[in-house]
């Protein structure tokens, strides 16, 4: 026959005590505090709400359940506590132990009469406890978080009205060190975060303080909110000095306009890569600041170096690379005059031998056509002979001595684009170079040359406009390379395109006329060719080939009516 559940019975009483034992536990849970102090209240609850003298102990573990930190036992003495804390579960002390290590409930009726808990025994007998129940406290993920234990005074087993208080108990204290844990968790990632942005802050700090680069936040308008110490260094004025001050303040007058102009870009949000001015130090002079910048939520963060010395360089090199250039043409043309007055000499000795022959022949009494008529053809083909060694001395003048070896071409075109970085200013200089191609029989020093003339009139031709130069390598034919050299400059000349190569053939106003007829001349002895198209758009391309076997490369130019 079923028990009563009549609300005047003892089972409804035993049930509502229950339940206001639950609600009771749960809100207290709910209200926080410290862990201990919840799991005392928990444990204490149990030994009230059991009809037998029992007491209740709740250990938690650490996070892999590998050790007891403490006990929450208000009815044990300190010695348990601090039997307890620190325990390895792997030592089997207890009956908690062995719930902790197979993960379910572990039983003690006698405790004298289990062999596996035999230190613990020695521990109980001194308290007169008898029998032991220890039920794990699992986490909602089921990891074991502790075990809720108590020990009766008497050899039995736990009487069902316990094990249901154990099972309710033994969930709110689940939810209770699960909640610490959380808050522990929470508590030291704040710790940590806090930590990591203070050290964050002081390096930064430390970088705005000691950077070389100039560092400033200023407003869209341009006027500087905030300067790190690298401005003193630089420009000499103080941070007070330069605060709340306008960027047109310091600006050279020349640079006033295109900087206006970059802030203006800045402030519809987009980003400077590289931007250079210059501005006013304290003492009166001129800095040249490179810059990057971007803006973000109002507010503008720029960086600038001083390149002032790099430019002062550069121009000094520009200088010094500007006269060596105007040396060696001067050279090179005194050498041309030299070779030719030499190679003349002998043709137009012959032709004058001829000249007096013919008049002698002529200013006989006995008059000598045949010998007059000889004479005249000899002198023709000195002077053809004349002809022809100026056209070959102007065309090509070179040494012949010349060294070759094995040369990779891409890497000469990478240094010369190098050395025409600077130069180049506001013109793009890119490369599209083939991977993998073959190195050439070549002299490097000529080859250098030949892209030094090619880039350099490049250049001039888009100095006024701006534009991007463009040097590019591709495999030939067989052994050969192709190699081409273009610009959007101003183009081929309309009034004389076939004769660009020719020597002392130039447009410019201060040009020798040399430089194309050399790179042609210094191509063709490495047995390829020079010639120039027009571009679809504005400007030309210079294209020529290299070939590795310099004799094969001739005969094969030779046979295609070169």
């Amino acid at each position: 026959m079923a028990a009563s559940t009549h609300p005047g019975s003892e089972a409804a009483r035993a049930q509502r005590g229950r339940e206001e034992t639950t609600q009771v536990a749960l809100e207290t849970v709910a209200e926080g505090g410290p862990l201990a102090g919840v799991l005392e209240f928990l444990c204490r609850t149990m030994e009230a709400e059991s009809v037998d003298r029992v007491i209740a102990c709740i250990h938690p573990v650490n996070e892999d359940a590998s050790m007891f930190l403490y006990a929450a036992a208000p009815s044990l003495d300190k010695s348990y506590r601090e039997a307890v804390e620190g325990m390895l579960v792997s030592s089997m002390t207890g009956p908690c132990c062995q719930a902790v290590t197979n993960r379910q409930t572990y039983v003690v009726p006698d405790v004298a009469a289990d062999p596996k808990i035999v230190k613990f025994q020695e521990f109980a007998e001194p308290l007169g406890i008898r029998s032991a129940w220890c039920t794990p406290i699992f986490s909602n993920e089921g990891k074991v978080l502790g075990t809720f234990a108590h020990y009766y005074f008497e050899a039995r087993d736990p009487s069902p009205r316990d094990a249901r208080m154990v099972e309710l108990l033994t969930r709110a204290a689940a939810v209770a060190i699960e909640r610490n844990r959380a808050e522990v968790a929470l508590r030291e990632l704040n710790e940590t975060l806090e930590q990591r942005v203070q050290a964050e802050t002081r390096e930064r700090l430390q970088i705005w303080n000691v950077s070389q680069d100039l560092l400033v936040i200023a407003g869209l308008d341009g006027t500087y909110l905030s300067l790190n110490p690298a401005w003193t260094a630089t420009l000499g004025w103080s941070e007070a000095d330069l605060l709340g001050q306008s960027s047109q303040w310091l600006l050279h007058p020349d640079d006033r306009e295109r900087t206006r102009a970059e802030h203006d870009h800045l402030a519809k949000g987009q980003k400077t890569l590289r931007f250079e001015n210059r501005l006013r130090a304290k003492d009166g002079s001129y800095r040249w600041i490179s810059w990057k910048a971007a803006p973000d939520s109002g507010r503008i963060y720029s960086m600038g170096r001083d390149i002032t010395e790099h430019k002062r360089a550069e121009a000094e090199l520009q200088q010094a690379r500007t006269a060596l250039a105007h040396r060696q043409r001067v050279s090179l043309l005194g050498e041309v005059a030299a070779s030719l007055a030499h190679e003349i000499k002998q043709p137009i000795a012959a032709a004058s031998i001829d000249a007096k022959v013919c008049l002698r022949a002529l200013g006989d009494d006995r008059l000598n056509v045949q010998a007059a008529r000889e004479a005249a053809a000899r002198m023709v083909k000195d002077a053809m002979s004349a002809d022809e060694i100026i056209r070959r001395t102007t065309a090509l003048y070179k040494k012949d001595t010349t060294h070759r070896e094995r040369v990779d071409v891409n890497a000469v075109i990478r240094e010369m684009v190098r050395l025409f970085q600077q130069e180049a200013g506001a013109i793009a200089i890119r490369t599209e170079l083939a991977k993998d191609i073959p190195d050439i029989m070549a002299d490097r020093v000529q080859l250098q040359q030949v892209f030094m003339n090619l880039m350099l009139n490049a250049i001039e031709a888009m100095k006024d406009t701006g534009g991007e130069l463009t040097i590019a390598s591709q495999p030939g034919e067989g052994a050969e390379l192709r190699i081409s050299v273009s610009d959007t400059g101003v183009g081929l000349p309309t009034e004389i395109p076939d004769q660009i190569f020719d020597s002392f053939v130039t447009t410019k106003p201060q040009g020798t006329g040399m430089g194309l007829a050399i790179t042609r001349s210094i191509v063709e002895s490495h047995g390829g060719r020079l010639w120039a198209i027009a571009n679809v758009g504005p400007g030309a391309t210079f294209m020529f080939t290299l070939a590795d076997d310099v004799g094969a490369s001739e005969l094969t130019f030779a046979k295609a009516g070169r």
